[in-house]
């Protein structure tokens, strides 16, 4: 069985200037596989909120399966997760971004759909690990829930080394888009004693307080030693 490690994850999302929320996260540390996850349902389309809230709740349900249903490979298991969120999304009428990292042990795997970003802050340099799936700076090519032959729902997944100590970043383009790289890596290794949900709040309030005219998300994960 592979190694458990500890995670101090904590998340904050505000609707902003914007009239409606429609962002989503959520997360489960489970027996196998942990789940971190955040969605922005797409402006402009119907039901964004409930389609960003049903990604969300469709992968974060991996966290309670056993090891033996999980899938051939962590990989596997993340493209599949997604595939299904899709089928969900689908069903609400509704379009959404995903961004999805799976812990399990020493490894992970990030995937996502659309402009939510994941990064991973290492001996103090910050790695954006995913690249936006959009032609312009609204116009995405890659949702979930997609039904024009122009938009994609298929993700883009990388197989990583997760190792205590790590700091994982999941935002939505309210933030990303919003503060620079130096910015967020300054929140990330700010403190020696990590606290996740003051990161997560403090890089919510400095993109409202930077301008931001979108909802704003940020989910914040430190990996801790085995337990």
């Amino acid at each position: 069985m592979a190694e458990r490690l500890s995670f101090g994850a904590a998340g904050c999302t505000e609707r902003g200037l914007r009239t409606s929320q429609e962002d989503a996260l959520g997360h489960e540390v489970g027996p196998v596989v942990s789940v971190f996850a955040v969605a922005d349902g797409l402006g402009g389309h119907p039901n964004g909120d409930v389609a960003s809230q049903a990604a969300v709740d469709s992968v974060v349900g991996l966290a309670q399966l056993p090891t033996a249903e999980a899938a051939p490979s962590l990989d596997a298991l993340a493209r599949n997760a997604v595939s299904a969120a899709n089928r969900v999304v689908l069903s609400t009428g509704g379009c959404t971004t995903l961004a999805l990292l799976l812990l399990s042990g020493p490894q992970a795997v990030v995937a996502h759909v659309g402009d939510s970003r994941v990064y991973r802050l290492r001996g103090g340099a910050l790695v954006q690990l995913t690249e936006d799936h959009r032609e312009e700076r609204h116009v995405l090519n890659r949702c979930l829930g997609a039904t024009s032959p122009d938009c994609s729902a298929e993700p883009d997944a990388q197989v990583l080394k997760s190792r205590p100590g790590d700091v994982w970043l999941l935002v939505t383009d309210g933030v990303g888009d919003t503060l620079e790289h130096d910015a967020l890596r300054e929140v990330l290794d700010e403190l020696p004693a990590f606290d996740a949900r003051w990161a997560a709040e403090e890089l919510v309030r400095r993109a409202l307080d930077a301008g931001s005219r979108d909802n704003c998300t940020a989910l914040v994960v430190r990996v801790g030693g085995a337990t």
